[in-house]
Parts: C-alpha cells; structure tokens; sequence
C-alpha cells in the first residue's frame, strides 16, 4: 500500500490523502468517498511556458550535437533523436544546486520547529554555490527577523475546490506570511497566482476553523539557482548565439540583451506597496477555469463528445 499524509481541515469537515511518491491529492468532504483532486501548481501549468522551455530544449540538443562534431561522431539518425531527447535525460538524472539547498532549506526549518527526526542541523551541502546559497539564506533570515511557523504544509479551499501544499509560512518582525522556494534561474509571475492561491486557502480554512492571528501580511518567492556560475553563464551565453543564429537563418533584425548577473539565491517580497493577494488570486481562478475548460473539450480527456 503506497504511503500517503492525512490532513484534516476544517474542523474535521475535509480530509485530504497526500501520496507521497506519486504527488497525488485525495479529498473526502463532509464523509463523501475520496476523489482525487487537482494541485495549484497544476492548474498554474496551463500558463504558457512554452518560450524559455522551447529555448532550453534547443540548448541541450545543440551542445549535444556539438558535442559529436567535437568527438568526431557522425550523426545518424539515431545520434540526431539522442541530441533532441537530452532535456528529458537531464530532467531524470540530474541532481542541481537549487534542488539540494532547498532539501537543506526544509530540514532546516524543520529543525527550527522542533520536528521529530529533525533534532539536528542538517549536513551542510555539498555544492558550494549551495552551501553560498545556505548562508544568503541566513542572512536573508536575519534581516527580515524571521521566525518560522510551518513547512510543507498542506491546504485546501473549500470554496473554490483547489488543494496544494505551501513551502512556509513565517513571522517576519512578528507579521505573518506566507512563502514559496523556486529552483529556476529567474523568478516567473506564476509564482504569484501560486502564492496567492496558498494565502487565500489557508485564510480562508483558518476563518471557518475560527484560528486568530492568521492574516497575511505578504508572500515571499525564494528562488535558488539550478546550475554553478560557470555553468549559468555558459548557458546564457549559447543561448545568445542560437537566438542569433535563428535571426540570421530568419533574415530578421538581432537585438541582444544583457545578461543578468549571477544570483545562486534570491528573495523577493511580493507584496511592497500594498498587497497584490486579490489580483493574483483572481488571475489564479482564472488559470483554473481554462484547465477545468481544457479538460471537459479536450477531445484526448472527453473523447468523441467533446
């Protein structure tokens, strides 16, 4: 039998099944049967990302194919489907510096909280762009004052029907918020209909359960870095060359950009000004609606009648 998390919520009205090795959802309301249910991240997947992910793609094939000519590989067809599958492979096999500093972000934290299996610090990473990573996050810790409230921690809006599990909330100078950690090499807007779903479920969970003091006063997006600087700034710069290669096969103008300067960690406050939960949030629910769309027309879900 596959392990799974049981959550309850809503003074017991809402139980959820979190199965661990497959990242499935199972909600049971008010004693109904268990039906397994859809996560935030997957209804903010409608997003196009098809740009940047498209330009990776062809990155890994290019430096395969490179790779080849340089070795004096002659390039079948079988080499030629091995260069355009290399994304696939690295998304498999790689471990990346993102990935290790938020595994020590988590143990961390909940060694911070007292959790059991977490009475010591973590092992420091091996990565040192991790291990820079894991003191900008002290830091980061210091200034803002932050005392951590919970990680991983799953919440549901019974409202609206969506569940997910939220990275951290905390305390900063005693206001409690709400955050995510992202493995990228920049942050993306979805991080702010995925945020604000999160503030909003948890808000709205604590009311019912009449919780206090769980009002949010802002989101945090803590992005770490996937690759070494050597490696990020190898990457950005072919990244450069194919888009002027594309142009010049194109016949089109080439306008460069500069490259932004490395940052293996990176802490962004999402609400300075005013808060943007609302805005974010409706442009959330607006995501939701085209995938639940998707799903009912797509002719592969639906079948004939569509």
């Amino acid at each position: 039998m596959a392990e799974f998390e049981l959550k309850e919520l809503y003074k017991g009205r809402v139980k959820v099944k979190f199965y661990t090795s497959s990242h499935q959802y199972w909600i049971s309301v008010d004693g109904a049967p268990f039906k397994r249910a859809s996560g935030v991240t997957t209804f903010i997947g409608i997003k196009d990302k098809s740009k940047p992910l498209g330009m990776w793609q062809q990155q890994m094939t290019v430096d395969k194919l490179l790779e080849f000519i340089a070795a004096g590989i002659n390039i079948d067809e079988e080499k030629a489907i091995e260069a355009c599958i290399q994304h696939e492979l690295y998304l498999k096999e790689a471990a990346d510096i993102g990935t290790e500093a938020h595994a020590w972000f988590e143990s961390y934290i909940r060694h911070k909280l007292k959790q059991p299996g977490y009475k010591n610090l973590p092992d420091i990473p091996k990565f040192p762009e991790a291990v820079t990573a894991v003191n900008a996050f002290f830091d980061w810790e210091k200034k803002n004052k932050i005392k951590f409230v919970s990680t991983e921690e799953i919440v549901y809006s019974l409202e609206h029907g969506f569940v997910g599990i939220e990275d951290l909330t905390l305390l900063s100078d005693g206001k409690l918020m709400d955050g995510d950690f992202k493995t990228s090499n920049g942050l993306y807007n979805s991080v702010r209909a995925q945020t604000a779903a999160y503030t909003v479920a948890r808000e709205e969970e604590a009311k019912y359960s009449k919780k206090t003091g769980q009002k949010s006063h802002g989101r945090w997006a803590i992005r770490l870095s996937k690759y070494t600087e050597e490696e990020y700034y190898r990457r950005e710069e072919r990244k450069k060359e194919i888009k002027r290669i594309i142009a010049k096969v194109k016949g089109i103008p080439y306008k460069e950009f500069p490259i932004r300067p490395y940052q293996v960690f990176e802490a962004k406050f999402l609400d300075y000004g005013k808060s943007r939960v609302n805005e974010d949030f409706e442009a959330f629910l607006h995501m939701k609606a085209l995938f639940d769309w998707d799903r009912k027309t797509d002719p592969f879900y639906a079948g004939e009648d569509w």
